[in-house]
């Protein structure tokens, strides 16, 4: 017969648990607003059949996250404000941790499994290759798992001196096709020489044999119906992973990237898995572009935002850093007058004037609107170019480019780094975003034109 008391404390201690599961592993995963909240009460209903489920309430839609499927005793639900998001990656996810938990939640007395763990450093390690199986289940499985560790362990390693790159595209529908087995053959220093990451790579079936060699030109050219959302110099890679197909690259910084209905899906950079939450940044980026021309549509600033997005990801994935930000239009001339008055375009001022004059040429000459000056108008490389220049790129509202590489005003005693103390001095006229040399992106932004200034996301 159990005791009450230690009873209730385990019960308090699974609750925690799955507390810091969720909230460490899968609502990075997810779209949602406000704090999580804890529910006590037995579910009413007892077929369960997903972690992870959407309901609506009469004050919104919420997230419900159960640790059993059979009649759970709690669960935790926060708000939305996308209901129609998928949940498959987080359901695969959260499935594999709560397996590998310290408690069994399939009972009201929570039961304890017997393991030795030293201030949670065993059960923080299980959770993270619970967290990488969970991913690959969703991928697809069969060799990807595999094909990561052979990955990581290259990522430790040179040939010849230098860090190699590999590029691999796994279908993980085929079985049929392929014959040699290319996983093992990885853990020869032979397989260094076949791949670049970037334009040329080898296709794999689901059991990691060898289909074929492939090699991508780069044509990255606006206009195309379909937008990979994926760094620049993946962008031909990156076309070729749709349906069942996932691109797995490594690159010489240790970054392994997975891909997936040709975009950008995974990065593990620095042991940790981050996942790129494009709807989450998308929707931010396209809510500040305004325009007094009612004529404007949703695709216009829909393409504002794409644009934007994209050259951030370039910006990261260069490894260059840098800053944008985009200011309300109420805001232009004050920001223009106190933040950057002498890289100001609008200033004809003589310091830093080589350097407008050049950067104006050629943003006018890589523009499709003659005389006008929008970020969204402008080649992506040429984007990305501008935003390596030391110094802020500021744009209105409405995608007109303010200044490139200006030097922002800030307020003395700031203990932040240049450019994170530059993001934070244009949020507060509306959003801004810092890139780090190591690919870290930060979204600031501020609602009033004033303090407090938020840290709306970090990836």
């Amino acid at each position: 017969m159990y005791n009450l008391s230690t009873t209730a404390i385990r019960k308090e201690q699974a609750v925690n648990e799955f507390k810091y599961i969720i909230t460490n592993y899968i609502l990075p995963l997810l779209e949602h607003d406000g704090d999580i909240i804890i529910k006590y009460e037995p579910t009413k209903s007892k077929n369960i059949k997903k972690h992870i489920k959407c309901f609506h309430k009469r004050d919104g839609a919420f997230l419900y996250f159960f640790p059993a499927l059979s009649t759970p005793q709690f669960h935790f639900r926060i708000k939305t404000n996308n209901d129609k998001q998928k949940l498959a990656i987080a359901e695969e996810i959260l499935k594999e941790i709560v397996s590998v938990s310290k408690f069994d939640y399939r009972t009201n007395e929570f039961i304890e499994k017997y393991f030795y763990d030293k201030n949670n450093l065993y059960r923080n390690a299980c959770f993270d290759v619970a967290f990488e199986i969970g991913l690959c289940n969703w991928l697809g499985n069969g060799c990807v798992y595999d094909l990561i560790k052979r990955l990581e362990e290259w990522s430790l390693k040179t040939y010849e001196g230098n860090h190699t790159t590999f590029g691999f595209i796994v279908d993980a529908e085929d079985t049929v096709n392929g014959e040699v087995d290319y996983i093992s053959f990885l853990r020869s220093n032979h397989s260094a020489v076949f791949t670049d990451g970037v334009s040329s790579g080898i296709k794999l079936n689901k059991n990691g044999n060898v289909i074929e060699y492939f090699s991508v030109g780069k044509d990255v050219s606006r206009g195309k119906k379909h937008i990979s959302w994926t760094p620049y110099e993946f962008t031909e890679f990156t076309n070729l992973c749709s349906a069942s197909k996932i691109g797995i690259v490594l690159q010489n910084n240790g970054d392994i990237l997975i891909f997936k209905s040709k975009r950008l899906i995974f990065v593990k950079r620095s042991g940790k898995w981050l996942f790129l939450d494009y709807h989450t940044i998308h929707s931010t980026i396209m809510s500040k572009y305004k325009s007094d021309d009612e004529s404007v549509t949703f695709i216009e600033r829909k393409g504002f935002a794409d644009e934007v997005y994209l050259s951030v990801l370039d910006s990261s994935f260069s490894h260059a850093g840098g800053c944008i930000a985009i200011v309300d239009e109420k805001y232009a001339d004050t920001v223009s007058q106190q933040c950057f008055p002498k890289d100001s375009f609008d200033n004809d001022c003589e310091i830093n004037f080589e350097k407008k004059s050049v950067a104006k040429r050629l943003i006018f000459t890589g523009t499709k609107n003659e005389g006008k000056y929008y970020f969204q108008d402008l080649n992506r490389k040429l984007r990305l170019e501008l935003l390596s220049l030391d110094g802020a790129t500021v744009l209105d509202s409405s995608g007109k480019i303010l200044c490139v590489g200006a030097i922002v005003k800030i307020d003395g005693g700031s203990d932040a780094g240049g450019r994170t103390a530059a993001a934070k001095a244009l949020a507060k006229y509306g959003l801004s975003v810092k890139i780090s040399m190591d690919g870290c992106i930060q979204f600031f932004a501020s609602s009033n034109g004033n303090e407090p200034v938020e840290l709306l996301k970090t990836l």
